[in-house]
């Protein structure tokens, strides 16, 4: 009797294994990890003496990273950073980073958001001090006009307005007004709005952006929105990209892009720029057909000093 019920209980027992064991056999192996090297610049390369820093991370299958990214000190295999990438080339972390100097001093630690830091973001000096950060607004392109000829007159219906970005610039305020000829155009400039009023050691360039182009937005105007103006616009980090506007009538294809309006004639906004970057390209094109017009433009920089 024992035996039978011995029997009878492994019988029962056994779908419930062979499910569990079916259960564990859908799981998906990790990818196997990649090694990819750079050199100082942060640009990848294959020739061993350029070898700076080296990163190992998994990719799936679509070559977006999967799981934690580690880079490291090249040839010493310290670790250098240490955190999670919605976007390689350029990198965009996401959620909780670390990075350390090659000594092993830990050089900051925060929290990203596709890309920006957020409020818990702390930086350490090499010699373990910490770092304390503040912001100001400083005029990259004060008002700046300039006149758009119609698609069938004489003359350019586009404009390009670089802007030349300050060192350390974590990112821009721009008011970009752009109104058939005759209208009454916009006045006031950046800098009356926004001034060094924003300076601020624990505010983040996020807030502080989203602040200053709210300060702009209701910043008195002489003249109402602009009526039944055709435009389109572009803002771009690269020169190429530019080019490709004056060439092309007015397009911009296969170039990384910050902003683009199409009919949006009246627009005050912020954007955070990526680190490192000097200048903007900002590519105005009037598309009437007959009716010339005028373009508006003020732009202000959010400059981050670190002591």
């Amino acid at each position: 009797m024992i035996k039978h019920l011995l029997t009878i209980t492994a019988l029962l027992l056994l779908p419930q294994v062979t499910i569990a064991q079916a259960k564990k056999a859908v799981v998906p192996p990790l990818p196997a990890p990649d090694t990819v090297y750079f050199d100082r610049d942060w640009e990848r390369t294959t020739l061993p003496e350029d070898r700076v820093f080296a990163r190992i991370a998994r990719h799936d299958s679509e070559g977006k990273t999967a799981g934690t990214v580690r880079d490291y000190f090249y040839p010493s295999w310290k670790k250098q950073w240490e955190g999670k990438l919605v976007q390689e080339q350029p990198d965009l972390p996401q959620g909780l980073c670390i990075g350390w100097y090659e000594s092993g001093q830990m050089n900051f630690r925060g929290t990203y958001t596709r890309g920006q830091q957020q409020g818990d973001f702390k930086s350490w000096g090499e010699d373990g001090h910490l770092i304390t950060c503040s912001y100001a607004y400083q005029e990259a392109l004060p008002l700046s006009k300039s006149k758009l000829h119609s698609y069938y007159n004489s003359g350019s219906s586009r404009q390009v307005f670089p802007v030349d970005l300050p060192a350390n610039t974590a990112g821009v305020v721009y008011r970009l007004d752009i109104r058939d000829e005759g209208q009454l155009p916009i006045s006031g400039s950046t800098a009356m709005a926004l001034g060094a009023a924003y300076m601020n050691p624990i505010a983040t360039a996020t807030s502080l952006l989203a602040t200053g182009s709210q300060s702009l937005a209701g910043q008195a105007a002489t003249a109402g929105p602009p009526a039944s103006t055709k435009c389109h616009w572009y803002i771009v980090p690269d020169e190429a990209a530019a080019r490709q506007f004056l060439d092309t009538k007015g397009s911009i294809t296969g170039k990384p892009c910050y902003r683009q309006g199409n009919n949006i004639c009246a627009e005050t906004r912020e954007i955070a720029v990526a680190a490192g970057t000097r200048r903007l390209y900002i590519c105005i094109n009037n598309d009437n057909e007959t009716t010339a017009a005028t373009a508006t433009l003020s732009v202000s920089a959010l400059v981050q000093t670190c002591k």
